[in-house]
């Protein structure tokens, strides 16, 4: 509630009237005056104190509201930050955790990626005989790079990763190539058709003879004449020399 300012005039007044008339009698009209004089600069000084009290005042609650209102907004950054520090947490536990698991993966997969190659430098023994040249240089090439220092990890993954796509696509694809074979003994020019994995074929340049890989007894077995001339189409097919059509194949161990 905002106090009432009281009148210094009227005041004064009032305290002339409460003097006792003996005194006012008494004492000589200077001496009156001087006393009225000073109890009004007394209530002036009054008056001025209590506006400077309550500016004084004034500004003390401004203050103090900006105050709250700062302590309430900090209160609230605390609140936002903590949660965001929790977070964070989370965060670097997480990638400590994930960290943990490469480390850990990194000491299974370096001497796993060696079994891998060991693996399919014993598949390409088994398989059927095609690119041998080509596919034991692959399986050294793996072999030099296991072995290299410099090389990071995930590049050896890769080049791992690598040959295995190059082997798995011979599965799906058919090729004609030309190879030296030793037939019966005697050294020939053939030409090759690869039946994806399924089988692999030999027909001679002039035609004549043909044959085609035995996986049980890892030799080359002749094929009839018959046998032969189909493969000279399928071998055309491959080439895109003729049209394609359904043939028939010995596939597997020929009777």
């Amino acid at each position: 509630m905002k106090l009432m300012k009281p009148n210094c005039y009227l005041t004064s007044a009032a305290l002339l009237l409460l003097m006792p008339l003996s005194v006012l009698a008494a004492s000589p009209a200077a001496d009156v005056i001087a006393e009225t004089a000073k109890a009004i600069q007394a209530e002036s000084a009054a008056q001025a104190d209590y506006s400077r009290w309550a500016d004084q005042k004034e500004a003390l609650g401004a203050e103090i509201r900006d105050l709250k209102a700062t302590d309430t907004w900090l209160d609230f950054q605390n609140e936002k930050y903590a949660a965001y520090i929790n977070k964070q947490h989370e965060v670097i536990a997480e990638l400590q955790r994930r960290k943990q698991e490469a480390r850990r993966i990194q000491m299974e997969l370096e001497p796993f990626l060696e079994t891998i190659v060991d693996d399919l430098a014993l598949f390409i023994q088994s398989d059927l005989p095609f690119l041998a040249e080509e596919r034991a240089a692959r399986v050294a090439f793996l072999r030099d790079s296991l072995g290299d220092y410099r090389l990071e990890l995930s590049e050896k993954l890769r080049r791992v990763f690598e040959a295995l796509h190059v082997e798995a696509e011979y599965g799906r694809t058919i090729e004609v190539s030309a190879q030296e074979l030793t037939i019966e003994g005697e050294p020939r020019q053939v030409s090759l058709f690869r039946l994806g994995r399924t089988a692999l074929y030999y027909t001679t340049g002039d035609g004549a003879r043909a044959g085609m890989w035995n996986a049980a007894t890892q030799t080359w077995q002749s094929l009839d004449q018959d046998t032969a001339r189909t493969l000279h189409k399928a071998e055309e097919m491959a080439a895109r020399k003729r049209a394609v059509e359904l043939l028939q194949l010995p596939i597997g161990k020929v009777q």
